[in-house]
């Protein structure tokens, strides 16, 4: 009878959230106190800790792990305190805390007291700091609306914080739109796939005749079409549409019917770089050498210069040129000083790479805080490692324009799979891309 009193008296005292004075140490656990005489009962001992669980960001619900303390001996009452920096907040007194803006950068923890026969005993959980969450994203969305009003084009995008309060913000994210180059990225999901599988290695040959390899660095560091194809090709439109569509990358197909070949969403090109970033898409090996490709590639002149100098990046844009005016996309993965983050911008009808420069600018300082210089896109994207022959077509043996030495700084204009044309002191020509190398990267 006495347990099943004491059982009673602990659940009302829970549903009641009896309030526990205020105290003002915040140490990890507190000490059982005594009566002057010694006890004739049971003695409660404080438990060696107390869980909590759940999502640690404004917005969130934490939860108390009351279920299972070991007091030592049946309380007759549990009282719940939660504490932001060391002090009790007001009303917080049940065993779930909802997480509010006053919380973010704060070290919450819960401290649970039990009361017997005029003794007491404390514990208190370890400290969990709260992230930005849904009162930031509200902003975000408020400010990204505002902005995208004064942009020229039209726009869609999504935002995905990796870590941290993990916000989210899309807007028209789920739209099939025309994506540009940003399409290969599919594509090189799809080869690096093959390769996981040994269905395909990086010596084997493309249609072209080169390897797949060098057609792999080409499709991404210059994006170049021809190689897009021929990869496209090696890999098959059908099976790259049955493993997009297996893993839930269901806004994005493939196809040929004398018009459109694509589509995608906004939401898939981010789904697929968030997979990316977290080590989920491929294997490990082929992971670093996608991320490898997307940080070396020369367009640099979208989201980059949204972000501080410095910043490392991961990204692939696009641009194409239509009857209702520019498509211009960008995808980057973003190693924030705070988070990571996924941003992806697909904008059409006169859309501007500088129009996603201000979304990225905007996107970094919501969710990194203010920054300083930001990067310099510089148009002699690439250096030589050795020696250049400059050639007036992409044919090897054409007319010889000039010879060039390592060290050369060279902008890269547009390519035929391996053969870029360039610019160089002034000339224009044709260059083989073996002696070339990103001038600027942040790795």
């Amino acid at each position: 009878m006495h347990r099943a009193l004491a059982a009673a008296a602990l659940v009302v005292s829970l549903s009641l959230g009896g309030a526990v004075p205020a105290l003002a140490d915040d140490g990890a656990r507190g000490s059982a106190a005594s009566p002057t005489s010694a006890p004739s009962g049971p003695v409660l001992a404080a438990p060696a800790s107390v869980a909590v669980t759940g999502s640690a960001r404004d917005g969130g619900v934490l939860i108390a792990g009351l279920d299972g303390l070991a007091w030592g001996a049946t309380p007759s009452a549990v009282r719940v305190q939660w504490l932001r920096a060391g002090l009790p907040v007001e009303g917080a007194t049940a065993a779930r805390y909802r997480l509010t803006s006053a919380d973010v950068d704060h070290r919450i923890r819960v401290r649970v007291t039990a009361e017997l026969g005029g003794a007491t005993a404390t514990v208190t959980s370890a400290p969990r700091t709260a992230a930005p969450g849904v009162t930031s994203e509200r902003r975000l969305r408020a400010r990204l609306t505002a902005l995208l009003r004064r942009l020229p084009g039209r726009y869609a995008l999504q935002v995905d914080e990796l870590d941290g309060g993990r916000r989210q913000v899309a807007v028209d994210a789920a739209r099939h739109r025309e994506p540009a180059s940003v399409y290969k990225l599919f594509v090189a999901y799809g080869v690096f796939t093959r390769i996981d599988q040994g269905a395909l290695r990086y010596a084997d040959r493309v249609r072209s005749g080169l390897t797949v390899r060098s057609c792999l660095r080409a499709m991404i560091e210059p994006s170049d079409n021809f190689c897009a194809q021929d990869l496209l090709a090696r890999v098959g439109v059908a099976r790259l549409n049955r493993l997009l569509h297996g893993h839930g990358l269901t806004g994005t197909t493939f196809w040929y019917d004398g018009r459109r070949t694509k589509t995608t969403t906004t939401a898939d090109v981010t789904r697929l770089l968030d997979r990316l970033a977290r080590g989920r898409l491929v294997s490990e090996r082929s992971t670093a050498a996608f991320v490898r490709l997307l940080e070396t590639h020369v367009w640099r002149e979208a989201i980059p210069p949204g972000l501080p100098e410095g910043t490392r990046q991961a990204s692939k844009p696009g641009s194409l040129w239509t009857a209702t005016g520019f498509v211009q996309t960008d995808a980057a993965i973003v190693w924030g000083r705070r988070t990571r983050y996924v941003l992806t911008v697909m904008g059409d009808r006169g859309a501007t790479t500088g129009a996603i420069t201000r979304i990225s600018a905007l996107v970094h300082r919501e969710l990194q805080g203010p920054s300083g210089r930001a990067f310099h896109y510089d148009r002699q994207q690439m250096r030589a490692t050795g020696p250049l022959v400059l050639t007036a077509s992409a044919a090897r043996g054409s007319h010889v324009l000039g010879r060039f030495g390592a060290g050369t700084r060279v902008e890269v204009i547009d390519s035929i799979r391996t053969r870029y044309l360039v610019r160089i002191h002034g000339r224009t020509g044709w260059v083989d891309n073996t002696h070339l190398t990103l001038r600027n990267p942040v790795l």
